[in-house]
């Protein structure tokens, strides 16, 4: 009878071993929590919501956007509504503005090329110089050809004056 008792209590102390480590190991595990959405949140912002829920935010890059304005989020690459672990990185895009590819100028004289800039928003910089190659009037070359840019910059425009007398 006594051994019976005795190993009903060593049944007892082991249960009651095994379910204390079980609730210590649940209470040290890391806690999940849902992913704020952040796009469109300027990036101060973004980073505080995100922290404040107990994540970590990475810029990844940053690309034209015609959603979101210059300098906040416009994309989470980590899904907004997921859950993750405290202290999991938070991987997003930032906006740079909306932006514009710059076009072919090579084929306008300097007018035509300045007014088409403006009509883009772009601000053309019109510089004059000689050229033996290229006709009076006429675009000799230009900045960030093919290249898209922020809408409001600057596009350095070189006319040819014909050539140097």
């Amino acid at each position: 009878m006594k051994k019976a008792l005795i190993k009903k209590a060593v049944c007892m102390i082991l249960l009651l071993a095994v379910l204390l480590s079980t609730a210590a190991l649940a209470g040290c595990g890391a806690k999940e929590a849902a992913i704020p959405d952040v796009v469109g949140m300027a990036k101060a912002d973004a980073e505080k919501a995100l922290t404040d829920a107990g994540f970590t935010m990475t810029v990844q890059r940053e690309r034209f956007s015609t959603r979101n304005p210059v300098g906040s989020v416009d994309k989470m690459i980590t899904a907004a509504g997921e859950k993750a672990a405290a202290g999991t990185e938070v991987k997003v895009i930032l906006s740079l503005g909306e932006g514009i590819s710059v076009p072919n100028l090579s084929v306008l004289s300097g007018k035509e090329a300045e007014t088409y800039l403006k009509a883009l928003d772009l601000k053309p910089i019109i510089e004059e110089e000689y050229s033996d190659e290229v006709e009076a009037g006429n675009v000799i070359s230009y900045t960030d050809a093919g290249n898209t840019i922020a809408v409001g910059s600057e596009v350095t425009v070189k006319v040819s004056k014909g050539p140097k007398p």
